[in-house]
Formats: C-alpha cells, sequence, structure tokens
C-alpha cells in the first residue's frame, strides 16, 4: 500500500537518532557525494583551461625561408589548442638573437616549431633583381617563379631567353625611387637557390633583360 505523505513523515519522525546516522553512513551515499563533486571539479577545471587557452605566435607577414624573425615582428595570439597543438611557437622559444625560418610560413598563420630554427639553411639566399618586363597582377609575395634571361648582345639587341633561376620564391616587390630606366619594370626580392646566384649576378652585370614568369605557367620546362 502507498503511504502518504503524512504517514511518512510520522515514520521519518519516529525514527531514532541511531537510525538516521546509519543512513548517513551508508557508503553508497559516501560514493555518490564523491562522484558528484569530482564531476563538478572536472567541468570547472575544462572550462577554466578552455578560457585561458594558450599564447603563440602568429605570422603578421608572409615570412619566408632564410630571413630572420625578431620576437617583437611576430603578432602573439591566444588560441585554445588540443593535445596536437603544443607544436607552435611560443615567446620562451624565441632568443635574443631570433630565429631564422626554415620554410615559408603564410601571413596570419600560427608559427609551428617545425618552420624556424637557429641557423641559416646552406640551400637558399635573397637577392634583388630588377625586371624588364612587369609581375602579372595575380602573383603574390610567397609564389613560386622561373626567372628568364635574354642575353644582351651588341645595338641593343637580346638573344633568346632561358630560365636561369626556377622555382624562385617571391619575397616582395620593391617599390621604384628616383629615375627609373624605361627598359626597367620593376626591382623584386626572390628567395633563390644558392646553385643560382653566379647565374643570376653574372646576367644582372651583363645587362640581360629578366623576367619572373610564375612557375605554374612557363613554358618549355
Amino acid at each position: 500500500m502507498t503511504q502518504t505523505p503524512a504517514a511518512t513523515a510520522a515514520q521519518h519522525a519516529s525514527s531514532t537518532p541511531a537510525d538516521r546516522a546509519r543512513r548517513y553512513r551508508d557508503p553508497r551515499l559516501v560514493i555518490g557525494l564523491a562522484l558528484v563533486t569530482v564531476s563538478v571539479a572536472a567541468v570547472v577545471g575544462i572550462v577554466s583551461f578552455a578560457d585561458e587557452g594558450h599564447e603563440v605566435l602568429a605570422a603578421p607577414r608572409l615570412l619566408v625561408e632564410g630571413e630572420r624573425v625578431q620576437l617583437a615582428e611576430l603578432e602573439p595570439r591566444r588560441v585554445v589548442l588540443g593535445v596536437e597543438g603544443h607544436g607552435y611557437l611560443t615567446a620562451a622559444d624565441v632568443p635574443d638573437a631570433g630565429l631564422v625560418v626554415t620554410r615559408t610560413v603564410g601571413q596570419g598563420e600560427l608559427v609551428p616549431l617545425s618552420a624556424v630554427g637557429d641557423e641559416r639553411g646552406p640551400r637558399s639566399t635573397t637577392v634583388v633583381v630588377r625586371l624588364s618586363t612587369a609581375l602579372g597582377a595575380t602573383v603574390r609575395p610567397g609564389d613560386r617563379l622561373d626567372l628568364w634571361a635574354a642575353p644582351a648582345l651588341d645595338a641593343g639587341r637580346f638573344g633568346a631567353p632561358v630560365v636561369i633561376a626556377s622555382g624562385t620564391q617571391l619575397v616582395r616587390t620593391i617599390a621604384a625611387e628616383g629615375i627609373v630606366s624605361a627598359s626597367e619594370a620593376g626591382r623584386v626580392e626572390l628567395l633563390i637557390p644558392r646553385r643560382d646566384v653566379a647565374r643570376i649576378l653574372h646576367a644582372l652585370a651583363n645587362g640581360d633583360a629578366l623576367s619572373a614568369i610564375p612557375a605554374s605557367l612557363a613554358i618549355g620546362g
């Protein structure tokens, strides 16, 4: 028979202190309370961790292989990272002398630890060249280019163009200053393989006509 509320209250009132003490010492009640406490603490910890996040460094501009960057040139960001998110550069990882970029990092990207090092890589360097033909309107820093040279001959004539450096990377375009010759379409800074340095310097010294063509559009390659 179902007890009425009045009967239940009467039964509770009639129970002795010893009966109530036995109920409070029931191990199931203790275990239940412990589980609730642990669950609440875990939820609070997860929320606190998500709110705090981690402060890592991002590239405010394109970072190209071979350049040295200082801490002041990088942008701190507080982000929430998972278990696999501890491979990014932090302020504590950057020495006073800065770090060398070992592979290109795009503008706005978080900087992976694997993309920086203490020494400049031996395989590439940067060089500024003057172009005889303008870059295409869609070419942007970080794009891969093939550098072509038409050798200068006598009487202002030029020979057939050939590729003197393939797979270079555009670092930046340089604004013209002062008087610019009619044969110059602009200057650019390129990241090039060191093996191509001698050929490029020879072309510059010889007054060859240089053109930078997106690698995906290059012909004859």
